[in-house]
């Protein structure tokens, strides 16, 4: 079975060469590996040519095009021909078995279509630690849950095509997780790869936190996903009190508020200013679907009563 590493970069700076020391520090090597880098203006493709020149670590396929998330990893899998694709980002930077565990399940179980690791904050000073109290512990995936951020996950690419791939019409962010759940609604069968463990660090300062609290808001607002969740917070920016009815009560009032604000504020942004869906796709038990996704799904509901 030929697997394939991919990755997406966008100006990482000398952070480069600490996720590339923690790549070659992998106890299983992928059989390909490309990374998209999405127009960059700081040097990353020349520093990712140093970063994996020596070692035994396989050399990169490193292609340069301007290009948002989802269409970066679907450049990437295009230019791959394994029948597994491992993912993971940049700014993550993985345990030495991580990529053998991941691609493990797939040997141990031929049914499975989507793997998911687990994900662990580094935490590096006192805002990190704040917000990790806050967070709580991680919430380990239940069983068929759909899950596997892209900086830690697998899928055949079999799946990948049922689904027509990421979905590169959304503006930025939130394309892992619409492709997950879609994968789900065309009845692909989910993993969980509990030491594929992933480690990536929180944002440092509040600035940078509540700005990925706004595009992951964002995200989430144009492809129409957990919109009782960004409700809450909605209602919670409009009614501050209700911060209060939160388990930390009056600890980091003003803080969480914020928080609050910056999700629901580009969930809003989002959901009436950001990109709509192409023709062709629907809405089905609440998750927008590709019109792959929509054939598949069928396909899985004819099989499944045919042989019922």
């Amino acid at each position: 079975m030929k697997v394939a590493l991919i990755s997406t970069v966008f100006n990482e700076g000398e952070d480069i060469f600490r996720w590339a020391e923690a790549l070659r520090k992998q106890t299983r090597h992928p059989d390909e590996f490309v990374i998209v880098d999405g127009g960059s203006t700081d040097g990353t493709p020349q520093r990712l040519k140093k970063a994996f020149s020596h070692g035994d670590f396989p050399e990169p396929k490193i292609i340069v095009q301007k290009c948002n998330i989802a269409g970066g990893r679907n450049i990437a899998i295009k230019n791959t021909v394994a029948e597994v694709i491992v993912t993971t980002d940049a700014g993550s930077y993985p345990e030495p078995g991580w990529f053998q565990e991941i691609v493990r399940m797939f040997e141990m179980d031929a049914r499975l279509d989507m793997v998911g690791g687990r994900n662990a904050f580094i935490v590096e000073n006192e805002f990190q630690r704040q917000v990790e109290r806050l967070d709580g512990p991680y919430r380990e995936p239940v069983e068929g849950e759909a899950h596997g951020s892209g900086r830690n996950s697998a899928f055949r690419r079999t799946a990948w095509t049922d689904v027509g791939g990421y979905p590169e019409w959304l503006t930025l962010t939130g394309e892992d997780f619409l492709y997950n759940l879609e994968l789900q609604k065309a009845g692909k069968k989910f993993g969980y790869a509990r030491m594929a463990i992933v480690h990536w660090p929180m944002r440092k300062n509040e600035r940078a936190y509540f700005r990925m609290l706004y595009l992951y808001g964002y995200g989430a607002g144009e492809a129409r996903i957990t919109p009782g969740y960004f409700l809450r917070r909605l209602f919670i920016m409009i009614f501050p009190p209700l911060v209060l009815l939160s388990p930390h009560r009056f600890a980091s009032v003003i803080f969480r508020y914020r928080r609050n604000v910056a999700s629901a504020s580009g969930w809003l942004a989002g959901r009436f200013g950001g990109r709509h869906a192409p023709a062709g796709w629907k809405k089905i038990e609440g998750i927008l679907l590709s019109p792959e996704a929509q054939k598949c799904r069928n396909s899985v509901a004819v099989n499944h009563r045919n042989t019922g």
